[in-house]
């Protein structure tokens, strides 16, 4: 009987013989002899050296080389470099009755390093009423200086080597109307160094439509006319009746303000008597008789208020649910002058002839013996209703 192999020898046998096919190409790769080299396709005399140039185009180049590309120095420290400013501004203009208020809202990124103060550009005539900002400096405070407001503030670090602050300036003027006014224009760039860009949308409203805003087309430079619904919604308004961008701040935007004059509505004005030929009555148009309705007087109905609870001799202080010997409550009241406590439930008497007439959860109803109602109103925690 023969004897059946097992999986452990079946798989000897195979690495076995795996191993003898990997001994016996490994014979044959060592043992092939290579080819004799053949004969030369290009001439001896035409074969050229290699260029010495190339060894400086694989040169690895050093760090100077690097440097040489910005006046940023990547390596360096962010505080002895200078600081980059970018700005997205939100100006509004808002014409009421005879006052003009302006709001600019200035987002200042700044990268690597923060600056301490932000200038501004202000226009001669224009008068900055309050600045706004969550990142100002409260040591220092803001002020104008000559034609800059200059406004001390502690940027918010976002991540590494960027910044972000944000200051609002509200200006406000009175106007008169008709007239054409030209927007001013409050600009960084002109007021700081190494401000990179400054982009912004200007809307401008009319409140309550006292006012009618008629835009000088020809008179605009540097400025993008966007639809209502196009603005930031920060900007969003429903008083909102222009709305611009522009790319640098040296813009101009001439707006015509006229005040609307009020619509006053005539009542129609009545026609000719016309009289009749005979001796009828004289008709007037639109005449009618005046009916007189008479109602007759129902019985008046007479609903008691309650009176001031203050002026009672005694206070509300508790009002306890008891369950023993049935569910029922009762009012704990405090004379004022002696501080005794009385407990009353229900048509108890409390003093001269003062009855507690009804006790709910959050009041007490006292009447005295005209009828007179006096109604203690409260709240007490849970601790008192035991």
């Amino acid at each position: 009987m023969t004897r059946q192999m097992t999986k452990e020898q079946v798989v000897f046998l195979v690495g076995a013989a795996l191993l003898l096919w990997v001994m016996l190409k490994l014979g044959l790769f060592l043992t092939q002899r290579s080819q004799p080299p053949g004969t030369p396709l290009v001439a001896a005399t035409a074969a050229q050296l290699p260029d010495s140039a190339i060894g400086d185009i694989l040169a690895t180049r050093d760090l100077d080389s690097y440097l040489k590309r910005s006046d940023t120095d990547p390596f360096g420290d962010p505080a002895s470099q200078a600081t980059q400013v970018f700005i997205r501004a939100l100006i509004s203009h808002s014409f009421l009755r005879t006052s003009l208020i302006s709001r600019y809202t200035f987002d200042c990124r700044m990268s690597p390093s923060a600056v301490r103060e932000l200038r501004f550009q202000v226009p001669t005539g224009l008068r900055i009423t309050d600045v706004f900002c969550k990142e100002m400096d409260e040591t220092r405070k803001w002020g104008v200086d000559g034609a800059h407001l200059v406004v001390p503030v502690n940027p918010l670090l976002l991540k590494r080597a960027y910044y972000r602050c944000q200051v609002t300036a509200v200006a406000q003027s009175t106007f008169s109307a008709p007239m054409l006014w030209t927007a001013p224009v409050v600009s960084c760039t002109a007021a700081m160094p190494n401000v990179q860009c400054e982009v912004g949308h200007i809307t401008v409203a009319a409140p309550g439509n006292y006012i009618e805003l008629n835009p000088k087309e020809a008179a605009q430079t540097g400025l993008t006319k966007l639809a209502l619904e196009a603005v930031p919604k920060d900007l969003a308004a429903n008083s909102n009746k222009l709305a611009y961008s522009f790319r640098q701040p040296n813009y101009t935007l001439t707006v015509e303000v006229r005040s609307k004059t009020p619509v006053v509505v005539q009542p129609p004005t009545k026609g000719p008597i016309v009289r009749p030929k005979g001796d009828g009555p004289v008709l007037k148009p639109k005449d009618e008789p005046v009916v007189v309705s008479t109602k007759e007087k129902g019985p008046s109905l007479n609903i008691p208020t309650a009176a001031d609870a203050e002026k009672l001799p005694f206070k509300l202080t508790a009002i306890v649910r008891l369950h023993e010997p049935e569910p029922r409550r009762q009012a704990v009241l405090r004379d004022k002058e002696t501080g005794e406590y009385l407990r009353k439930f229900e048509g108890d008497v409390v003093m001269a002839d003062l009855k507690v007439t009804s006790i709910t959860d959050d009041a007490v109803i006292v009447e005295d013996a005209k009828g007179k109602r006096y109604k203690f109103r409260g709240r007490f925690e849970d601790k008192y209703n035991e």
